[in-house]
């Protein structure tokens, strides 16, 4: 739905994007196993929209119902003509490898789990910035850049990136008596593997935590924090955070630094990108945000602030908002940025490597600046 409203700034009808969206939002509710209801639903949504819907399974749900959900539709967006199709966002990724789609909005999360083959050390890739400096194999799949998707957070009353981190979650904080662990428990993924720890995470990441802590013992599971939750003390697991509502809600704790950050990625066909002048207009017409852009580092600060006000000292071990943003290695792991102009959008390490590091150092004080305004606020 972000993705519809962004399309009313580029020139498609206001109207019929909202008359859309408006559709999705009243689905959600209307989501089960009725097939006949939804069918009747889906007929009285034409009513009110552009008939651009369909029926399918929401697999994202532990029982998989039955869900009326965006298919597609052919917009004009100036000259350019341009067709929208409504994917899970595990496809969006498999599209593009498959060379069957020109570009697709994709988290990081789902790109490392389906493309992590192509890259030279897919552990490196931290942060999305430094994915197209990492793939070593033939292919065309690049990141141009950031989505700048954003929706309301009630709690801090303002617009906010749809950004995540892929954390370590448990039942219990980490207490210590004198230099004992009371829990018995450490809460650090390295050690957690040296010791062969049970981990609970959801399937499709399998792959990449195997990748960057092969010692973890993985159990595979529709629902992290349920599993978490429900098992013995001292169960942990890995999972996707983004506002730190659910957890706690359900009363657990998340630990240190995640694993990589995530976010609503445009995720392109460069070798189509090269041969289409259209789709190159589309590209800078979406103006894809580079990492270090200065409305993404207040929206960094915005998440950070949000997650932290959530919850409180449920975040145990929590890394200052700078080290999040842009820790000393990852300019050498490839975290420097890029144009639409340059070369397989992928820095070169001949070029400017002090300049990146002088501006990782700027930029990780403007998001400290940025924080310290929202906590001065308390907004």
């Amino acid at each position: 739905m972000n993705f519809l409203n962004k399309l009313k700034l580029l020139g498609a009808p206001a109207s019929e994007i909202e008359a859309i969206i408006d559709v999705l939002k009243k689905s959600k509710a209307q989501s089960g196993n009725d097939l006949g209801a939804l069918q009747k639903f889906l007929v009285e949504s034409h009513n009110e929209a552009p008939a651009c819907f369909s029926i399918f399974i929401d697999r994202k749900r532990e029982q998989r119902p039955y869900r009326v959900g965006f298919l597609g539709y052919d917009w004009a967006i100036g000259d350019i003509h341009l067709r929208v199709e409504g994917e899970e966002p595990h496809n969006g990724s498999s599209l593009i490898k498959l060379d069957e789609v020109d570009f697709a909005v994709v988290g990081l999360d789902e790109l490392l789990a389906m493309t992590q083959y192509y890259l030279n050390n897919p552990t490196s890739v931290t942060k999305w910035g430094m994915y197209n400096y990492n793939v070593d194999k033939p292919t065309g799949i690049r990141v141009a850049g950031s989505a700048n998707l954003t929706s309301f957070n009630k709690s801090l009353q303002m617009d906010v990136q749809d950004m995540v981190g892929f954390f370590l979650i448990s039942r219990n904080s980490r207490r210590r008596s004198g230099k004992a662990e009371a829990s018995g428990l450490k809460y650090d993924l390295e050690y957690l593997s040296r010791a062969g720890q049970r981990v609970f995470v959801k399937g499709r990441y399998t792959g990449i935590v195997t990748a960057a802590y092969p010692g973890l013992k993985l159990i595979s599971v529709e629902n992290v924090e349920d599993s978490v939750l429900n098992s013995e003390k001292g169960s942990v697991g890995i999972e996707i955070v983004q506002s730190g509502n659910t957890l706690r809600e359900k009363e657990l704790f998340m630990h240190g630094k995640p694993l990589f950050l995530s976010e609503s990625l445009y995720v392109v066909d460069y070798d189509r990108y090269n041969h289409s002048e259209a789709l190159r207009r589309l590209i800078k017409y979406l103006k894809p945000s580079g990492y270090f852009e200065e409305t993404r580092i207040e929206h960094f600060a915005r998440w950070y602030y949000a997650l932290e006000k959530n919850l409180g000292d449920r975040w145990v071990d929590r890394p200052a908002i700078e080290d999040l943003f842009c820790e000393p290695g990852d300019i050498e792991n490839g975290l420097r940025p890029y144009r639409l102009k340059t070369r397989y959008w992928k820095p070169d390490d001949k070029y400017q490597q002090d300049a990146a590091r002088q501006l990782a150092f700027e930029s990780k004080h403007q998001v400290r600046q940025h924080y310290e305004a929202l906590v001065s606020r308390g907004a």
